[in-house]
């Protein structure tokens, strides 16, 4: 995702400040990163919408034919379209991570990575947002991804803070410690 700057901080705070809820703000922030999972995946879409060389006609059906997909709110709609008016299309996606933040810290939420060896259950997945919930006063998301190189364990990081609870961590420093006592 791109860097958050001054303009899309300020496109996004318009974004969640049109909304009447936090229930539309989260509406809002998933669709347009619905919007920005197509713009990223696909290079026509950013040239037409990003490149001069194609008119305002064009991209702005080029726009409509994308949410008659996605079928978005009208407010998203717009704001869209006067991104792609304005030329910054370019800056969608760090407008809805922008967004996404803003409605996470106004839902009082935080998100956390959490890496595993394996696929983990419901079960572990409630406990984790639990203790993490505990710890950062906070109620937690969880974005799991599954990576079979950490061999056992999870590793999580919420913010800055990590914990590595992985097999693969714990080798190396294992191994670390050997080597400094040879």
């Amino acid at each position: 995702m791109s860097t958050s700057s001054i303009v899309s901080r300020r496109y996004a705070k318009a974004i969640v400040e049109t909304a009447k809820s936090d229930e539309e703000v989260d509406t809002f922030s998933s669709e347009l990163s619905t919007f920005c999972e197509a713009f990223d995946e696909s290079a026509d879409l950013r040239n037409v919408l990003t490149n001069p060389t194609f008119g305002q006609e064009e991209r702005t059906q080029t726009v409509n034919a994308i949410f008659e997909k996605l079928e978005a709110s009208i407010i998203i709609q717009r704001y869209v379209h006067l991104l792609v008016k304005r030329g910054r299309a370019s800056e969608l996606p760090a407008i809805a991570a922008d967004v996404r933040t803003m409605a996470d810290e106004r839902a009082k939420r935080i998100r956390a990575r959490v890496e595993s060896a394996f696929p983990l259950s419901e079960d572990t997945k409630d406990s984790l947002k639990r203790a993490l919930g505990k710890r950062t006063g906070m109620t937690v998301e969880l974005d799991v991804e599954v990576d079979p190189a950490l061999i056992g364990g999870i590793r999580t990081s919420v913010g800055s803070l990590v914990f590595d609870g992985t097999l693969q961590t714990q080798i190396a420093s294992l191994r670390k410690q050997l080597q400094s006592h040879a």
